[in-house]
């Protein structure tokens, strides 16, 4: 167990701000260095969360000996070439999801991590989201008895790829979505993908000049006999109270559960803005301490670097997030199922 572990992060966007807040909150934690393309950005992002220094090339983080741990924050594209240089150097890795776009760069990456070994965790950040830990304990003790059936809409308005990301079209709802969709799946069924049927249509974003789909609905088979109705959408309308509509539905032979962590109604505002549902479990701020399931996750992580430990979520479970989003890709290109593994 050591006293500090150097943390450099990659990546100075939306996400990157939650790390950073829990990287200066942290005990644990010796903030080295933040990194990001845009030099002014960065120095800024540097000055207002306590990073040592600011970078522009990734290359200089992996490569510092004070850096213990790496946090690749970049765009969903451009995680490869920093994960593998980032295992060549030995730095532990947390990497935001997808782990990679394609299954090819996923089994590399897994080999490599492999022959390298250090700590590498795909940030899953649902995994520590109260209402589904709650629903993992509930399937553990049998309570709602055998999983049969399960329904999740994970769906942004158009603001996600029409404002928050500049580089949505080398992306899509499947891939930024759905990902968080079928590691959850996985984790709360205990079931791999076996067989997938999706639906796609690209036409509003297309004629907004932005070409990626619109959206995905998908019928996923699990191992287990459990089937799951996913639908992951770009094109929600920007007057929606919430960025992300995120509503699920469990089923199983002797209970069900409904989780809402986007329209919760645990606190409705009415401004000049309009109306909304402030976040109450991502990311809040508690009398200036970062707090909520996308912080546990980040702090999960400093744990396991700090003491040696192995992370919840591995390279593995982003492979097999992955393989089930390239199956929706490929299902919807060719209309017809694509088949994962036995049942």
């Amino acid at each position: 167990m050591v006293d500090k572990a150097g943390f450099g992060l990659i990546g100075c966007g939306v996400m990157g701000k939650v790390h950073a807040r829990v990287f200066a909150s942290s005990p644990s934690v010796r903030f080295v260095s933040a990194c990001d393309q845009d030099e002014e950005r960065a120095e800024r992002f540097a000055r207002e969360h306590g990073a040592e220094k600011h970078l522009t090339g990734w290359r200089e983080v992996v490569e510092d000996p004070a850096v213990d741990a790496v946090a690749i924050v970049t765009p969903d594209f451009a995680h490869e070439e920093i994960v593998q240089a980032a295992l060549a150097t030995g730095k532990n890795i947390l990497v935001e999801k997808p782990l990679a776009t394609t299954v090819a760069a996923c089994e590399r990456i897994v080999e490599a991590h492999k022959k390298q070994g250090g700590k590498l965790m795909v940030n899953f950040g649902n995994r520590w989201n109260i209402p589904f830990v709650n629903l993992s304990a509930a399937l553990e003790q049998g309570k709602l008895g055998d999983l049969r059936m399960i329904n999740i809409r994970l769906n942004d308005t158009r603001y996600v790829p029409e404002k928050m990301l500049s580089w949505s079209t080398r992306s899509s709802p499947a891939h930024f979505l759905g990902s968080h969709v079928v590691d959850l799946i996985r984790w709360l069924s205990g079931a791999e993908v076996a067989r997938v049927y999706s639906v796609s249509r690209s036409v509003v974003l297309k004629q907004a000049g932005i070409d990626t789909p619109d959206f995905f609905q998908s019928i996923l088979e699990l191992t287990s006999g459990a089937t799951a109705v996913v639908e992951n959408c770009w094109i929600v309308n920007e007057s929606s109270p919430s960025v992300y509509d995120f509503q699920c539905e469990f089923v199983g032979s002797a209970g069900s559960a409904y989780i809402n962590t986007s329209h919760h109604g645990m606190i409705t505002t009415y401004t000049g803005d309009g109306m909304a549902y402030p976040d109450v479990s991502g990311a809040p701020d508690l009398y200036g301490k970062p707090v909520g399931f996308a912080v546990a996750a980040v702090e999960h992580f400093i744990d396991c670097v700090v003491r040696d430990r192995q992370p919840l979520v591995t390279a593995v479970d982003g492979l097999r997030a992955a393989e089930a989003v390239w199956a929706m890709d490929e299902s919807a290109r060719r209309r017809e199922p694509v088949v994962l593994r036995d049942q």
